[in-house]
């Protein structure tokens, strides 16, 4: 993110080669950098020249403190002797984050989460903004706003987890690290979804194989009809047009959103087997 510190390793030493840097070196290779005009693999490069403040080479890396939009572009490493030469190149994306938040929408981690079930969410990417030895000094936000964690809810070190996962979890968690005068931040989105089960849906209200009467006046708007559903269900419902019962079914998945209550509407399959409770509506003259 800008103004944030970032470190861009040369990818030969991370699954190109087996030697670390160290041992490249004592063979007599040489690291140069180099940075495309463009974005694209055919663009002129030029060699990098390091200033030592903001951008510096250190190692098998390149260190920005911070990062700026203008560093945006294609990186190229090369290793290299008289005799020896390899090549990789790695894109680099800056960010600023969205109007009044923290982050950026298209920079997040995305994790899931189960109702009733336990989940743990980490602070990614950030074993390079750790010193050796010593324990990240991590600050938690939800929504980009500090927050009282209920008593389920444990910070251990680089992990927020989280005992009984409850449908207020759902919304953007942000780890804030402290690294050397500045912070780095990494934000995750996590989602909540009902507990995977083989059990059938079941109806809660209106209750099953009843019927339950609703009073209409012609002309008049039907609204929303809710049903109070067991999570994971679908609610089934037979409706009328001048005065006619219509064998069209009308149904919706419950989620999330919906909060455990379903609002029906207009569909034109119905699955195989489903629990089914009928509304009636019942016009009444105007």
């Amino acid at each position: 993110m800008q103004g944030e510190p970032v470190r861009l390793k040369c990818a030969l030493f991370y699954g190109y080669i087996r030697a670390n840097y160290s041992q490249a070196q004592s063979v007599g290779l040489s690291l140069m950098w180099y940075r495309s005009t463009g974005l694209g693999h055919g663009d002129f490069e030029e060699p990098i020249s390091f200033n030592g403040v903001r951008m510096s080479k250190e190692e098998d890396a390149i260190w920005f403190r911070p990062a700026d939009l203008q560093d945006v572009g294609l990186y190229s490493c090369v290793l290299r002797n008289s005799t020896y030469c390899m090549k990789v190149s790695m894109s680099l994306h800056v960010a600023e984050n969205d109007t009044d938040l923290c982050y950026n929408s298209d920079m997040r981690h995305m994790e899931k989460a189960e109702l009733s079930k336990s989940k743990d969410i980490t602070c990614p990417d950030i074993e390079d903004y750790i010193e050796p030895g010593k324990d990240p000094h991590i600050t938690w936000f939800k929504e980009c706003r500090p927050k009282q964690w209920r008593a389920s809810i444990l910070q251990r070190r680089d992990t927020l987890s989280i005992r009984e996962v409850k449908e207020d979890d759902i919304g953007n968690y942000t780890c804030e690290v402290t690294f050397g005068g500045f912070v780095v931040h990494r934000t995750t989105e996590l989602t909540v979804t009902a507990p995977l089960t083989d059990k059938p849906p079941k109806i809660l209200y209106p209750s099953e194989n009843k019927i339950s009467n609703m009073e209409l006046q012609l002309g008049k708007s039907l609204g929303f009809i809710t049903f109070l559903l067991s999570v994971g269900a679908v609610c089934v419902l037979l409706c009328s047009a001048e005065r006619r019962w219509l064998t069209l079914p009308l149904f919706v998945f419950v989620d999330r959103g919906h909060g455990g209550r379903g609002v029906c509407v207009c569909d034109s399959i119905l699955p195989e087997f489903w629990a089914q409770s009928d509304v009636h509506m019942v016009f009444a003259a105007v």
